[in-house]
Order: C-alpha cells, then sequence, then structure tokens
C-alpha cells in the first residue's frame, strides 16, 4: 500500500491555497505544482528500477556486492534528484 510522502502532502496543501487564490495565480500555480508532481513521480519511478536492478545482485555476487550497489545506485539517484549536499 502506498502512502503519502512529505512532499506529496506539500502539494495537497498547495494546491488547496491555490483553489482559494485569484484565477490566473491559481492557474499557473497549479501548472508548476504539476511539473513538480511529474518530477516527483519520475524521481520515484528510477529510484524503484534502480533498486530492482540491485536486488538481481543479491541472488548471484551475494550480500556484500548487492548493498554496494544499492548505496551507490541510492546516492547517485540522490545527487540527481536533491542535488550535492
Amino acid at each position: 500500500m502506498a502512502t503519502e510522502g512529505k512532499l506529496e502532502q506539500l502539494i495537497k496543501q498547495k494546491r488547496a491555497f491555490l483553489k482559494a487564490s485569484v484565477k490566473d495565480y491559481s492557474a499557473g500555480g497549479n501548472d508548476m505544482l504539476d511539473d513538480v508532481e511529474a518530477l516527483l513521480e519520475d524521481a520515484k519511478a528510477e529510484i524503484t528500477h534502480r533498486l530492482e536492478l540491485a536486488s538481481c545482485l543479491k541472488e548471484d555476487p551475494g550480500e556484500a556486492a548487492w548493498r554496494k550497489e544499492c548505496l551507490s545506485s541510492f546516492e547517485e539517484w540522490l545527487e540527481k534528484w536533491f542535488g550535492k549536499a
């Protein structure tokens, strides 16, 4: 069962705010939120795919290789979507 993350909750809150706003402002804000939601879905799909690929290593080379690949995949994904700390 999927649960909403904090970003998804924030988007819902902002949409509720925009609904109460001036029509032109609301339309532009919702367009921006649509873009954010689309990228968020891309980010979720990508990390899921990367971790599914990494899970294949758990069966063949073993636990250490699997952990290393998972960490590497997650770090690449995190940097791509949230930047470098």
